[in-house]
């Protein structure tokens, strides 16, 4: 079966019916990890559509835990490549350090990359047009991160990690990690 890491057939909207595609996506053996994700099958698929969508939100998974993120000033693939950044400097590996804090030694970086590539990934392209015309406006960054938030909100509960999280909650540059 091939692997899959995208949902390009998402309304745009956060609703009952996208949370259930996502459970279903991490559930099934043909979800791809962050360690399978190469440039050459994100180019085939990101291209499938008429258009080329290079905007989005995308989820990780790591057994329990989730992190939900964006990319609007960059390209999807530019933006994952982003977590994936060793140095002890690098601006967008939050995620890298905080996951398994435990290793923030940057000589430990390397480690934590190769825990990352057992997470799961989805990755949720957004048709700029079809948004505008949805809602009668350009998209902006205001726009996707609302929809950012509104899908941290709905996993929580979907997943019944509101409990849980009500006092571990990590802000990762506006992102939530879920522990």
């Amino acid at each position: 079966m091939d692997k899959s890491a995208f949902l390009s057939d998402w309304s745009h909207l956060v609703d009952s019916g996208l949370i259930e595609k996502i459970k279903s996506h991490f559930d099934a053996p043909s979800c791809m990890t962050l360690g399978e994700l190469s440039f050459s099958y994100y180019a085939q698929e990101i291209n499938t559509n008429d258009g080329v969508f290079e905007n989005g939100l995308y989820i990780f998974k790591f057994n329990d835990s989730f992190y939900v993120g964006k990319a609007t000033s960059c390209t999807l693939i530019e933006r994952l490549a982003k977590h994936f950044d060793s140095r002890r400097v690098g601006g967008f590996n939050s995620l890298l350090k905080k996951l398994y804090p435990i290793d923030k030694l940057a000589s430990n970086y390397p480690v934590n990359q190769r825990r990352m590539n057992d997470g799961k990934i989805l990755i949720l392209p957004i048709d700029e047009e079809l948004l505008a015309k949805r809602n009668n406006i350009s998209v902006s960054t205001k726009l996707v991160n609302s929809l950012e938030m509104d899908l941290i909100i709905k996993l929580r509960s979907a997943f019944g990690m509101d409990e849980i999280n009500a006092s571990k909650k990590s802000n990762l540059s506006g992102n939530f990690l879920f522990e």
